[in-house]
């Protein structure tokens, strides 16, 4: 909860900014300007309000309410990022160029943030719908038989996920032609009780090795329980700081669960690893499910594991806050490669908070084991 407290608190000063500047553009009347940051604190509750709704409320209420809050925060961020940027124009301008300072702080421009701003929300629910595949393929002579791996990460099923996308996801997974399907943690965001329909979508894929899963920090934040039977419907097998053999494969999964909390967790994660990973065989070919892109090489790479996979970090999901979640995470997204060992990120196939992507287009994984001479390409 102490989370959401502070993203409402980061919403209301972007709010705020922006209001100001508005004040300042449109030369708004004392009376209208009360009114409007009035509005502002409405829009910041209102908010704040979503996170609170009961999940036991209907969807038919809670997806409308989310997607209005959400979009709101998404939008506002962007008006606050351009009239930012506009008042350093501003203020360049009064002392390089005063005579086109005014115009900096003017109606017109107030109205060019607010396109520029709509434009790019536009833009970013677009190219939050549209997945792409990144591939790769792995050769090694652990490998009995080849075997085509998708994996899908930070799915984020709940109020703001549409039945549409979930359907969009299962086509381009089935589309593959995959041997295992991977869900590589939060794939649960909010309202588990009603996530059924959609985890039933998600069912259909139906590989034939089967659908395993490891937790999210958004799995641990809905709770164990209920996010574990979201897993069930949806036909995966958790694997919680445990792993499993594919028999007559080669393969070995490995999963850990996340922490389930902010901060620096690396340490934690790579205990888990090095526990999990003393129960399997370094003669098959071992593949670590582990949501955040951490401890790979402190704890992955020393036991010789082959594949990491992991999500979290949706690769900044809009620019430039990317630029921001770069300063805490190395391995933003793609496929990393050090000494034969391969790290692979996933950016997320769908989104959180604002539902929109810019410049991080959603994606699933997609690798090929072959067997063979140790070679990765």
């Amino acid at each position: 909860m102490r989370f959401y407290v502070i993203f409402t608190l980061i919403f209301m000063f972007m709010l705020l900014v922006v209001l100001v500047q508005i004040h300042r553009q449109s030369r708004q009347s004392r009376r209208a300007y009360v009114l409007t940051l009035l509005g502002g604190l409405f829009v910041s509750l209102f908010l704040a309000s979503t996170r609170l709704m009961p999940e036991s409320w209907p969807m038919y209420l809670a997806r409308p309410a989310w997607w209005l809050g959400y979009g709101a925060f998404g939008l506002v961020a962007y008006l606050f990022l351009f009239q930012v940027m506009l008042f350093c124009a501003e203020m360049g301008a009064r002392v390089a160029l005063p005579r086109q300072a005014p115009a900096l702080r003017s109606r017109r421009a107030m109205l060019s943030m607010a396109a520029m701003a709509v434009a790019t929300v536009a833009w970013g629910v677009f190219e939050g719908g549209n997945l792409r595949v990144l591939s790769r393929r792995m050769v090694s002579p652990k490998l009995l038989q080849p075997v085509r791996v998708v994996m899908v990460s930070d799915l984020h099923l709940g109020a703001l996920t549409l039945d549409s996308r979930v359907e969009a996801l299962v086509r381009l997974v089935k589309a593959q032609k995959p041997d295992l399907v991977l869900l590589g943690g939060d794939i649960v965001n909010d309202h588990p009780e009603t996530l059924g329909p959609q985890a039933a979508m998600l069912r259909t894929m139906r590989p034939r090795l089967g659908m395993y899963g490891v937790f999210g920090n958004h799995e641990r934040y809905e709770g164990d329980a209920k996010s574990a039977q979201v897993f069930r419907w949806a036909g995966a097998e958790l694997l919680r700081n445990r792993a499993v053999d594919l028999p007559g494969t080669g393969l070995q999964l490995l999963g850990v669960d996340d922490p389930g909390r902010a901060g620096d967790v690396g340490a934690e994660i790579a205990r888990e690893i090095r526990a999990v990973a003393a129960d399997t065989d370094a003669a098959s070919f071992r593949i670590l499910m582990n949501h955040r892109p951490l401890a790979w090489r402190e704890a992955a790479q020393p036991l010789g594991i082959e594949l990491m996979l992991s999500g979290h970090t949706h690769r900044g999901q809009m620019f430039p806050f990317y630029l921001v979640v770069k300063l805490f995470n190395e391995f933003m997204g793609g496929w990393y490669e050090e000494g034969g060992l391969v790290l692979g990120v996933s950016a997320g196939a769908g989104f959180w908070g604002p539902p929109m992507r810019v410049l991080a287009p959603p994606d699933i994984l997609v690798l090929d084991l072959e067997p063979g001479p140790a070679k990765a390409s």
